[in-house]
């Protein structure tokens, strides 16, 4: 064989091999998935570990991770900046199905994707409504509803013993920054038939300095708070400080004379005594196998009913309980204890 056809034929094997490389790459499924929050936000991390419990048996699945990180950059001109870039790197990824996770991603970036004739939309960890980003009348979406377990949490109060002036029901009071996922929340929680507990009130903090007001003034109106987030309180009304989650906490427990449970499993994490926690576990595996079926069975979305949260996680930190004098049924220990999430 002579010098020259042999190169020749190495060159044909390299091109072909590099044909089939680019079309196998390209014939791949496409996930793109992507977080309103940072990778080290709890939240976030969660819902992570429920996709990949689904999306890492899928070895031949091309899949894309993106963060907006609007928890620690919560400003008007950045959300609008991170979700340009978001939508540019979905644009330039062409995913067979886009995974949004939270308020924030549909809100900057998955609403511009509505009935779009490749890209399939999956949401996951929605507070509010679907109707804001036209989900409601899009062929190609569906996802999986964020909703506080409200029940679990007043079974929780119930179980705590926690008692009003004279024995009376505890009176409970709602309290979280001024974010739209805690909007979306609140108007939720406020919805709840508490009975025979009593509602006395939902309030908003935007600065440290109200929430400190707050706190304050549950200390003589309430029994327990139940608060959802606080991540986006800043040092003072003229400041875009965001005051440390763990600072928020640390001051609370120490100036509230009355227990509080949050709603989200970051509140004990943060030095919190209680939390009643939706499951990002679950809201990551539920939109994970509306994705592989999209992929691998060709539903449609709009075949696949929106789903809503139906598992909770209990989060305890016991020194807290006991300042409270809180005794807890040992179901609750046992199962903190099941999910590694008792906090010793």
């Amino acid at each position: 064989m002579s010098a020259k056809l042999e190169r020749g034929l190495i060159a044909i094997f390299i091109l072909g091999s590099l044909a089939v490389f680019l079309w196998t790459n390209y014939s791949r499924p496409r996930v793109f998935v992507l977080h309103s929050y940072g990778p080290d936000y709890t939240w976030t991390r969660d819902v992570s570990i429920g996709l990949k419990r689904v999306l890492d048996t899928k070895a031949f699945y091309s899949i894309r991770w993106h963060n907006m990180d609007l928890k620690r950059y919560p400003w008007p001109e950045f959300k609008q900046s991170a979700g340009l870039r978001a939508r540019r790197a979905i644009e330039g990824f062409d995913p067979d199905v886009l995974i949004a996770v939270d308020d924030d991603a549909q809100k900057y970036a998955a609403k511009y994707f509505t009935d779009h004739p490749r890209t399939k939309v999956v949401f996951a960890g929605l507070n509010g409504g679907i109707e804001p980003y036209g989900y409601d009348k899009a062929s190609n979406v569906t996802g999986v509803l964020e909703r506080k377990q409200v029940i679990a949490v007043r079974q929780a109060i119930f179980d705590s013993g926690i008692k009003g002036p004279g024995g009376a029901p505890a009176r409970v009071l709602l309290i979280g920054d001024s974010s739209e996922s805690v909007k979306s929340d609140m108007e939720h929680l406020s919805r709840f038939d508490w009975k025979p507990l009593t509602l006395v009130g939902v309030k908003l903090a935007s600065t440290f300095e109200d929430w400190q007001r707050l706190v304050h003034e549950a200390n003589g109106t309430a029994d327990i708070v139940i608060t959802t987030n606080y991540r986006k309180l800043t040092r003072s009304k003229n400041s875009r400080e965001l005051v440390p989650a763990a600072e928020i906490v640390r001051w609370t427990e120490a100036n509230s004379h009355i227990p509080l449970i949050g709603t989200n499993g970051f509140f004990v994490e943060d030095g919190g005594m209680m939390a009643i926690g939706t499951s990002g576990y679950e809201q990551g595996e539920v939109a994970a196998k509306m994705a592989v079926q999209i992929i691998d069975a060709g539903v449609s979305p709009k075949s696949i009913p929106i789903a809503s949260t139906s598992q909770f996680v209990v989060y305890l930190r016991p020194p807290l309980l006991k300042q409270h004098n809180i005794k807890l049924p040992p179901l609750y220990e046992s199962f903190a204890r099941a999910t590694d999430n008792y906090l010793e």
